[in-house]
């Protein structure tokens, strides 16, 4: 693959899912034209185009950053680890934002305060796996983050089964449920807005690790011989990760696959460097998480949650991948 080619790919699947995000407002009952899109943006538009705005533009806001952001954790998470299987929640990062979540509904809080508990619940889920794979002081660090974070899921959902089984069946479990299936229609836009900085600010801190990823991946003797402080950029990466799963989950719920999937799609295009698979994933993840919002509405006017849509959709897609890879290789 020539540097030109290289570089150019993962702009180009950044081109994409930003036609991908125009394509989906132009259709659909409130469908509006790019150049009218445009002009709303602007404060320059008719009725219509800023109502259409106002109306979808939060939802896919929600879409692109959660897609985004998974994609982009589950890249930082198969560098690191070496482990084509590893996902935004292998720290029980997904699983603690849940149980935040769901704390907060059982309690009656707000929608803010709601994500606001996601995100908490999330990044104590991921310290907690961290702080206890510090502690074991295990020659094999990755392994020892891989169990710890095993074991902090496994507490988030034991707790969030705890919440199912005392909330009540009329008025709380029916939120929470909603809730734990995951939807890009909660947040409002300045909500989606505020989600976007620490996505954006992870995302940042990834992409400039870029070379360190693949130097890391390879072990730490290799990235100290190299002149890498290995443990506390390891750390910085995981810190990221968790970081922009957190905020994915508190803006959509629980939303799975993206992050296992987009990447791997993306290893096939542009190659296994970090410095390109990283932003790759990340583009084709928001355009994972347009089609499967776009096919949560396409069934009637019931709304099926985008949790299992990407369950559903992305699991033969993986099998597809893997089959392609398998002969391939």
């Amino acid at each position: 693959m020539s540097r030109l080619r290289a570089a150019l790919l993962p702009a180009t699947l950044v081109l994409l899912a930003l036609a991908g995000a125009l394509a989906v407002m132009a259709t659909g009952p409130l469908g509006v034209a790019p150049d009218a899109l445009l002009a709303a943006l602007t404060g320059q538009g008719s009725a219509e185009a800023e109502l259409a705005l106002a109306l979808r533009g939060p939802r896919l806001l929600s879409a692109l950053t959660c897609g985004a952001a998974l994609a982009g954790a589950g890249a930082g998470f198969q560098i690191l680890f070496r482990n084509p299987l590893a996902a935004p929640d292998l720290l029980g990062v997904s699983s603690g934002a849940g149980l935040g979540a769901a704390l907060a509904l059982l309690l009656g809080a707000g929608a803010a305060l709601v994500q606001g508990a996601a995100f908490a619940g999330g990044l104590a889920a991921g310290a907690l796996a961290l702080a206890c794979a510090a502690l074991t002081r295990s020659g094999d660090g990755r392994l020892a983050l891989i169990l710890c974070g095993v074991v902090a899921g496994a507490l988030a959902s034991a707790g969030v089964g705890l919440v199912v089984v005392i909330a009540d069946p009329w008025s709380q479990l029916p939120s929470i449920t909603y809730w734990l299936l995951g939807s890009f229609t909660r947040a409002t836009l300045s909500e989606a807005v505020i989600a976007l900085v620490p996505v954006a600010f992870g995302a940042a801190v990834l992409i400039w690790l870029g070379f360190r990823l693949d130097i890391l991946s390879l072990g730490d003797e290799q990235a100290r011989s190299l002149g890498l402080p290995a443990r506390p950029l390891r750390l910085l990466a995981l810190a990221a990760a968790a970081l922009m799963t957190s905020s994915a989950v508190a803006v959509a719920g629980v939303v799975g696959w993206i992050g296992l999937l987009a990447p791997h799609a993306a290893r096939l295009i542009v190659g296994e460097r970090a410095g390109r698979l990283i932003p790759a994933s990340m583009a084709l993840g928001a355009l994972f998480a347009l089609v499967i919002d776009r096919l949560a509405t396409a069934f009637g006017p019931a709304e099926i949650p985008v949790g299992l849509l990407s369950a559903a959709v992305g699991a033969p897609a993986f099998l597809i991948l893997f089959v392609v890879t398998s002969r391939r290789s």
